[in-house]
């Protein structure tokens, strides 16, 4: 495992010069709402008014024949979108995006017993056997080329990445007849950000994938190979010693006393990625898309895509309302300069302030990790980003021992944007996030996690499963073109 020491040496003298990164530093001042200018409610019955003026400017840029609107009511200068019509604008736009998957790393803590088991260890005792059959196949792998789901029949369902680029090929064949454009219009449609440990390992399973069920009849139809993406390795960087043992933090050992490495946090794209992002504007690319490997609710939505051509802002990105069970992650807030930004919930945003909200009935935005960027802007500001994202040092106690870990967060470049839109979306549509092999195992209903489920029904924990179970459901039916025959989901016709 190739860890960059040098890299590790200058995050590691920035941690021991501040000594804080692990304390709650955004000033919070509220906690924002839908107000339907920056922060809109993704939904069927939404109004999205834009200028008559800038909505030729949109399509004059875009070369789309003003036609492809005349479903739009235009009064008084104002031309009033719907959530049918923007998504039939957006289709239109499809050509002029790339989609990027922020690859993570193994399936390291996603099999950790540990981690399983503290999740709530009577569920883990029930379901235990099952758990190790499946963290076998899990356990050594890149985790974007892990089962995403697990058919009723017990068997592993297609992988995380295998089913992203089947949306992205769905996507691709809704433009291509809506707008007859060639398959040379839709080339650069994936990029993504792996690792030293994962990088040859997901080339290697991609080169399967020309041949997968679910993606081999699509690419022939679209005359679009996603298996090849545009590709980019981020180094590992050495785990800390964990802050507990005191300062200065120094390389952290395992008991057989090698290094450790890990990938240095998702937010680390904007300069892994700073080449592809060139590349691809370049090529013509206007909007990159950027989430997680393990959310199976991120897939492109035209809708998104065209109030972002639309109203020419800088990103959009994807909230959903906080329930119980989100108890790690970010939330948005808005800092006392005015500025939105998200902060990690006992990172940089304090359980306290979380709590003293929820308690008081307040409404909590909680982060999809899920972001679309103008990639003009993108590429015109990336020195600002990778100068000005915060570092933050997170304490871990897995299998291999105690240890800190510096990450850099993706969304915290939100903080950085002063002209973005904020998407409250479905969350059991749009984030269904397997943190954990247990995570997989609920959301598909596995007849060992039953008996404790049905037990404990009237909990929000069990509310909160059967919310993911129905929206894992609909991701595969309706984002992926799955049907469930016999006990097992396969490419519908």
């Amino acid at each position: 495992m190739a860890i960059d020491f040098e890299l590790g040496k200058k995050i590691l003298a920035a941690v021991n010069a501040s000594r804080n990164l692990d304390v709650k530093t955004l000033d919070a001042d509220i906690l924002p709402h839908p107000d339907g200018k920056d922060i809109f409610i993704l939904r069927s019955n939404m109004k999205f008014p834009v200028s008559a003026a800038q909505v030729e400017k949109v399509l004059d840029k875009f070369g789309i024949p003003h036609s492809s609107i005349d479903d739009v009511p235009c009064t008084d200068g104002t031309c009033h979108f719907t959530y049918d019509t923007l998504h039939q604008l957006g289709l239109h736009l499809i050509p002029y995006l790339s989609y990027g998957i922020l690859n993570g790393g193994m399936a390291t803590s996603y099999c950790d017993v540990k981690n399983n088991s503290k999740f709530n260890p009577d569920l883990f005792a029930q379901a235990e056997a099952d758990f190790g059959k499946m963290a076998q196949l899990c356990k050594g792998q890149p985790k974007g080329i892990t089962p995403a789901y697990i058919n009723p029949d017990g068997s592993p369902g297609y992988d995380f990445i295998e089913l992203k680029m089947r949306s992205v090929l769905r996507h691709i064949q809704q433009s291509q007849a809506l707008t007859g454009k060639p398959a040379s219009e839709y080339q650069h449609a994936i990029f993504q950000m792996t690792s030293d440990n994962t990088d040859a390992r997901l080339a290697a399973k991609y080169k399967e994938y020309k041949n997968s069920p679910i993606l081999k009849d699509l690419i022939t139809r679209t005359g679009v190979d996603v298996t090849e993406p545009e590709s980019a390795v981020q180094p590992l960087i050495p785990a800390f010693t964990p802050t507990s043992a005191g300062y200065p933090l120094s390389f952290f050992k395992d008991k057989d006393g090698s290094y450790y490495g890990l990938p240095g946090g998702h937010g680390q794209n904007f300069i892994v990625l700073r080449d592809i992002y060139k590349k691809l504007l370049a090529a013509g690319k206007k909007f990159v898309y950027l989430g997680n490997v393990d959310n199976i609710g991120f897939t492109i939505t035209p809708v998104e895509l065209a109030a972002l051509a639309l109203s020419g802002r800088q990103a959009t990105f994807d909230f959903s309302f906080k329930t119980p069970m989100d108890v790690k992650g970010g939330i948005l807030i808005r800092e006392r300069n005015g500025h939105l930004t998200c902060g990690d919930i006992g990172r940089a945003v304090s359980n306290e302030f979380v709590k003293k909200n929820e308690d008081a009935g307040i409404p909590i935005l909680f982060n999809c990790a899920t972001g679309l960027f103008n990639l003009e802007y993108l590429v015109e500001n990336l020195d600002r980003i990778i100068e000005n994202l915060p570092i933050r040092l997170s304490n871990q106690n897995k299998d291999i021992g105690q240890y800190s870990q510096a990450e850099q967060i993706t969304w915290e470049v939100i903080g950085l944007l002063d002209n973005l839109m904020i998407f409250a979306v479905e969350k059991y549509e749009r984030f269904i996030a397997s943190k954990l092999l247990m995570d997989n195992m609920l959301a598909s209903d596995l007849e060992c996690c039953r008996s404790y489920l049905s037990e404990h029904e009237d909990t929000d924990f069990v509310r909160a499963v059967r919310s993911v179970q129905k929206g894992l459901v609909w991701n595969l039916r309706e984002q992926y073109g799955l049907e469930l025959k016999g006990d097992r989901w396969v490419p519908s016709l």
